[in-house]
């Protein structure tokens, strides 16, 4: 295999033979590494004994020669030129290495690129990228000047020769590698030629072994050394690579900067292995330590998913077989893209048994793109033991097992909270019906937005590009459709063929698969995030989905759609049983709670119990936040904090929970801004929760300008006539975040709204007597935002830190509009 590797450039290790590759694997070497070499896995020979070797840094009698000799294999085991990596001692009347031994170990060799991954991605056509960063090559010539500029100059044009357009590309980057990758991707998201640019957008996942993001001086300043020692002896050495690892040029930072908006934009999968292992068997101070430090080898975002490999920074990209721990973490990653990628069958199920000829696979292919299941798939998997209520719910196993059709139609809505948790549970239910999809005779499709993401994952076009590419290989007749409108345009081999799809011919196409042409088995499709669609788009997808799943019902087509969403924007459809997660996800929030506090606190602190109690007291359904203070309770257990201060905690904004109710506030108009201010001054500065009938006229008087009586209000375009208006627009206006609890006790509750504040006592702060219904925040950190946080400065920046006190000033200026209505001059002159 090796005498069929080039030492620069692209080489192919495995292809398919039996099919057309579905996507390209590179894998790309770091600092003095080799396309071959670097993935190669020897195994050791023997260990000489210790007593008859002593470090090389100590020997010093050797002459010319052998001082050039010397320094020649110290040079090239610090540059990780590969090969046996154990015999960094040498015996100190020796001055080669045992030939016997490495050639013993030749011949179990693993390369794993070409030996282990094949079974794991079998429609990968697998490549190697080489290129010359070596410090030196002592008397053998000239050394590469290049810098990382040039490198990832160079394996840009490489990639756009040697591959097919539109191709996905997932790339495997050890050390410096990853340097080059970030640039590479940041040249072609930048480039004005489509072929390049087409590089970066058929990107689907890019695993990082080891890079130093951040630069690493112990790197530099070990390679330093090896050049500085070879320069000594007028041998010819380069510099450019070391300076930026050892952050002596801007480099590392702007290739950062450039990547983190690449990332953003297209949103590929990014995963991050670090070393768990100094390197060892030199006494030279730097390699007793991580090669590449903790800190530098993490990008910083909380979707690289990093986690730690239990070997050196060397043999990190080495593995000696299939069942190598390290491999397993590896092979998983990829198996995982791989799969998501290549998801087509070769045989639809009503194509009466004749596979897709590549024709049809290339048409289903134009409707994939890198991001069409990364918001999935960086959702984690739920604690053992929870989600059980979902499935076991009497309306969902209704919708599931299509029994009561005619009060649902096919359509469930899960609804939520922010931070309940309806992403896992939607992810859980598709994994579920996915793996009963054989059994039970029925097809199955998901779609997760994501606000945050690439433009095709918050809009209808990347939903329905989605939902087509996972079910048209089993609806063959809808294919050939879709193949005749993709053969009718003239395609530009030079442009992205995906972008051309149209929302309007992809929602007909999807549409006409379960009316115009019923399909033979049931479908499940989990639509997950609604609110996360493009804002213009909610309402009608909302309405879509009611529509189609009626008339595929219609058509005697069993077409099942469950969609979750936030409270807000609410969207009223007919028909819809809704599931509300916060109402049933406290058995699964305790349950979370209790396995993580076993692991570790449980053992020591004997009120463990009373700190569970306190969190799912204070939880309110909000999986997310029982989540962040449980992680942020044991670390602080850890730094040595008692149970006082851990309590505090609870009281404290996670920074994620901040993050996420600053979103939902952007983009808002100024007049909607002082509402929503106003609203919430009023929910979280009274001095106690208000009434919902006494919202009718607080939600009228903060308005402005303030009517200047009820009889205008009640003929003006504000009017609440009922309470269930008012609530919708209360929900409305705080984007969810502001809710209609019921109180323990119940109360009378005929009350006439155009009369029931004027008979409270003043402000209607003292009224016992009434409804039960009080209006108060979804959650105890949404008053913490707006508290102690930044939540009132946010809807309005001029208020800086007197957000308090400007806000009961409001609330006085609206009692004081609101005495100043006649009905109540009326009311005191009848006293």
């Amino acid at each position: 295999m090796q005498s069929h590797i080039l030492d620069t450039g692209i080489s192919v290790v495995y292809e398919p033979q039996s099919c057309s590759a579905v996507v390209d694997i590179i894998v790309i070497h770091g600092l003095k590494g080799h396309p071959y070499k670097t993935w190669t896995h020897t195994p050791k020979p023997p260990s000489k004994p210790t007593s008859e070797t002593r470090s090389w840094v100590e020997t010093s009698e050797f002459g010319k020669e052998g001082k050039r000799d010397l320094i020649r294999r110290a040079v090239s085991r610090l540059s990780w030129k590969s090969g046996d990596k154990t015999a960094l001692r040498i015996p100190a009347d020796a001055s080669t290495l045992d030939v016997r031994e490495e050639n013993d170990a030749k011949d179990t060799t693993v390369f794993w690129p070409a030996d282990l991954l094949p079974a794991e991605c079998p429609g990968a056509r697998i490549l190697t990228y080489g290129y010359d960063s070596k410090i030196t090559k002592y008397m053998k010539g000239s050394t590469n000047k290049n810098s990382i500029l040039s490198h990832s100059r160079d394996l840009l044009f490489s990639l756009c020769r040697e591959r097919t357009l539109d191709r996905p590309l997932i790339f495997i980057a050890h050390s410096l590698g990853g340097i080059i990758v970030k640039d590479m991707l940041a040249k072609s998201a930048s480039s004005t030629e489509a072929k390049l640019r087409n590089v970066v957008k058929s990107s689907a996942a890019v695993i990082f072994l080891g890079t130093p993001h951040r630069g690493s001086p112990d790197l530099a300043a070990l390679g330093e050394w090896a050049r500085y020692a070879v320069s000594t002896l007028r041998m010819e050495t380069t510099s450019a690579i070391l300076d930026a690892l050892g952050l002596k040029t801007t480099d590392l930072e702007r290739v950062q900067e450039s990547f983190s908006e690449v990332w953003q934009k297209y949103d590929f999968r990014v995963k991050t292995f670090q070393e768990g292992l100094g390197l060892t068997g030199i006494n030279l101070g730097v390699l007793g330590n991580k090669v590449v430090p903790d800190y530098s080898s993490l990008i910083g975002d909380h979707r690289e998913h990093a986690e730690t490999m239990q070997a050196s920074h060397l043999d990190m990209c080495r593995f000696s077989g299939p069942n190598d721990p390290n491999y397993r973490k590896i092979a998983g990653e990829l198996r995982s893209v791989h799969l998501a990628i290549a998801r087509i069958p070769t045989v639809p199920n009503d194509a009466g048994g004749s596979g897709l000829d590549e024709a049809d696979k290339a048409c289903i292919q134009s409707l994939w793109y890198p991001s069409i299941n990364c918001r999935r798939q960086s959702l984690g998997n739920p604690t053992e033991h929870t989600c059980n209520w979902l499935f076991n719910h009497n309306v969902y196993q209704n919708w599931l097992n299509s029994r009561n059709r005619l009060k649902h139609h096919g359509l469930l809505w899960l609804k939520g909270k922010p931070g309940a948790g309806k992403s896992t549970l939607m992810k859980e239910a598709f994994r579920r019906a996915a793996q009963e999809q054989e059994k039970s005779g029925y097809d199955t499709a998901a779609f997760f937005f994501s606000a945050k993401g690439h433009e095709l994952e918050h809009s209808p076009v990347g939903l329905f590009r989605s939902l087509l590419h996972q079910l048209l290989p089993k609806h063959w007749v809808t294919l050939q459709h879709l193949k005749q409108m993709w053969e009718k345009v003239e395609w530009d081999q030079d442009q992205l063929r995906g972008n051309t799809w149209q929302k309007e011919e992809l929602q007909s196409l999807f549409e006409s698969m379960f009316t115009t042409q019923p399909a033979a088995k049931k479908t499940l499709i989990f639509i997950d995030a609604l609110d996360e669609c493009d804002a213009e788009s909610i309402r009608p997808q909302a309405y879509f989905w009611r529509r189609i799943t009626k008339l595929a019902h219609d058509a005697g087509v069993h077409l099942n759609v469950c969609l979750s969403s936030r409270h807000f924007p609410s969207v009223t459809v007919s028909d819809c049983p809704e599931i509300f997660v916060e109402h049933h996800n406290s058995h699964d929030i305790a349950t979370y709670v209790e396995q993580r506090f076993e692991l570790g606190i449980a053992a020591q602190e004997p009120q463990w119990e009373y700190l569970r109690d306190s969190i799912l007291d204070k939880s309110a359904g909000v999986f997310l936040w029982a989540v962040l203070v449980v992680d942020e309770m044991l670390r602080s257990w850890d730094d040595g904090k008692d149970l006082r201060y851990l309590l505090k905690q609870m009281d404290v904004l996670p920074e994620a929970l901040e993050t996420l109710f600053a979103q939902l506030f952007t983009g808002l108009g100024p007049e909607v801004r002082e509402l929503t201010m106003r609203l919430f001054q009023w929910a979280i500065l009274a001095a106690k929760p208000l009434r919902l009938y006494e919202w009718h006229h607080v939600l009228a008087f903060i308005r402005q300008p303030a009517p200047s009586s009820l009889r205008e209000w009640r003929v003006s375009d504000n009017f609440t006539k009922t309470d269930n208006q008012l609530e919708r627009q209360i929900r409305s206006i705080s984007k969810g975040l502001v809710e209609v609890k019921k109180t323990m006790a119940e109360e009378p509750q005929d009350h006439n709204i155009e009369t029931m504040s004027v008979f409270a006592g003043a402000g209607s702060l003292n009224q016992d007597q009434g409804e039960t219904r009080i209006i108060q925040v979804i959650h105890e950190s949404v008053r913490e935002f707006f508290l102690r946080g930044d939540g009132f400065s946010l809807l309005d920046p001029s208020l800086k830190s007197q957000t308090i006190g400007r806000g009961h000033l409001s609330i006085m200026a609206t009692c004081l509009d609101y005495l100043d209505i006649p009905e109540l001059d009326a009311l005191v002159q009848a006293r």
